[in-house]
């Protein structure tokens, strides 16, 4: 049996439940979800998750599903019946405009909208679309009827009602577009970018989301990764050349054919490929000053990039990268000449461990080339760039590297030695 499942996070305030294998019971998960419109609970087999591993790796999301004869979820899928995108506008007049274009949806009378992860929510996780009211939410999906017009609707992160996003004037200045496919594979890369007034030379900087990021186009702008925020005037005019092009690659997650986990190595040529097909068609790109960054498993991805083509980049910002994807240590002798600042959190204790290992090498080797790499490590426990609020967990070292490695009063993070960083991270970028 298929069925439509909206997996859940917030009904679920324990997470998910683990159940190990008994004389009576397979080893599987229970998930909350929402079915036929009621929420519910189902149970999924390990080896049959999402992303085909033994982890229980369901992210909140509508997906195809297949039951076994037992009832346990043995298959799930994306449903590519299903559109999907950022951003909301309140509904008028029996349509409502969705995604950083606004493209306006008719839906059907009575048409409910499922919010689906929202803890001010959770006893009103079902509504009409007509009575939605905020102008911003976090990804959604939505189901059209065969005349085009929405039936059913998914919302993640809903703002609570009345409020906007505060990134949203600068989400806004992005543009969607592909890179070419792979001739093998056939794999392209699907990408969003800003581009600052074409005055200049601009440098370019890459950034790759973390794992689920490539949910959703948008996905990777929003919520623990604000890459949007540097469209904003603010960061834009601390590069020397006045601006920077931003690039933002999402990974293929899901496994249909020609697709892969996540990132891996299937996305590195078509990675290239698309990077190369942008600055083709931008010649105000400076192809000298290409930087690529990323966090969690794209840190993981930006060392594939860098282990596949050395020279390629002028920079990397590798943070709290997966460790699988690291180089071995008799690779490290290849980025002696190029600008690296690693950055990790004390607390990330197993990523943190495996990237101590090449560390001293790699900082070795450049200072013997005269090349400026770096390491940051966060302690326990580092705050939020307002310097009052503990950060969410020590893995986010990307949410002050993207407050430039400034707190909002204008002051360094500092390492776990208590000594302040050198200079901000785009400053760094600018004369590397």
């Amino acid at each position: 049996m298929t069925k439509l499942v909206c997996f859940s996070g917030v009904e679920a305030l324990n997470g998910v439940i683990r159940i190990k294998a008994s004389p009576v019971l397979p080893e599987h998960s229970i998930y909350h979800a929402i079915i036929d419109g009621d929420l519910t609970t189902v149970r999924v087999l390990p080896e049959k998750d999402l992303f085909g591993n033994k982890g229980f790796a369901i992210w909140p999301g509508p997906f195809e599903c297949t039951f076994n004869s037992d009832g346990y979820i043995e298959q799930t899928r994306i449903d590519d019946s299903l559109i999907s995108g950022y951003s909301v506008s309140a509904p008028k007049d029996g349509v409502i405009k969705l995604g950083v274009d606004l493209k306006e949806y008719a839906f059907i009378p009575d048409a409910l909208a499922y919010i689906v992860e929202n803890g001010v929510v959770l006893a009103d996780y079902k509504t009409k679309i007509s009575d939605l009211e905020a102008d911003w939410s976090g990804n959604w999906f939505i189901k059209l009827n065969d005349g085009g017009a929405i039936e059913e609707m998914y919302i993640f992160r809903q703002m609570m009602r009345g409020e906007s996003s505060p990134l949203l004037p600068e989400i806004h200045k992005f543009k969607s577009a592909w890179g070419p496919a792979e001739p093998k594979s056939g794999l392209a890369i699907e990408y969003t970018y800003y581009q600052p007034p074409e005055s200049s030379k601009y440098p370019v900087f890459v950034w790759l989301h973390g794992l689920h990021g490539g949910s959703s186009l948008w996905t990777s702008h929003f919520e623990w990764n604000p890459i949007a925020s540097w469209a904003n005037e603010k960061y834009q005019s601390q590069f020397k050349e006045g601006g920077a092009f931003l690039i933002v690659p999402r990974a293929n997650e899901d496994l249909r054919d020609g697709h892969g986990l996540t990132w891996n190595d299937a996305h590195v040529e078509p990675l290239f490929l698309a990077i190369d097909d942008f600055l083709d068609k931008h010649p105000n790109a400076d192809r000298s000053r290409v930087y690529v960054g990323g966090y969690s498993m794209g840190g993981g991805m930006t060392w594939l990039m860098l282990r596949a083509r050395p020279d390629y980049f002028a920079a990397a910002v590798p943070c709290c990268p997966t460790i699988s994807y690291l180089p071995p240590e008799d690779e490290l002798d290849k980025f002696s000449k190029l600008p690296i600042w690693t950055i990790v959190g004390e607390g990330d204790s197993g990523i943190t461990k495996a990237v101590l290992k090449i560390m001293p090498d790699l900082l070795k080797n450049a200072e013997a080339s005269g090349t400026d790499t770096r390491f940051l490590e966060l302690p326990k426990g580092y705050k939020m760039p307002d310097g009052k609020s503990v950060i969410p967990h020590d893995h986010c070292v990307w949410i002050p590297m993207f407050n430039n490695l400034l707190y909002d009063d204008g002051s360094f993070y500092a390492d776990i030695n208590g000594e302040p960083v050198k200079s901000t991270l785009i400053d760094w970028l600018n004369n590397v």
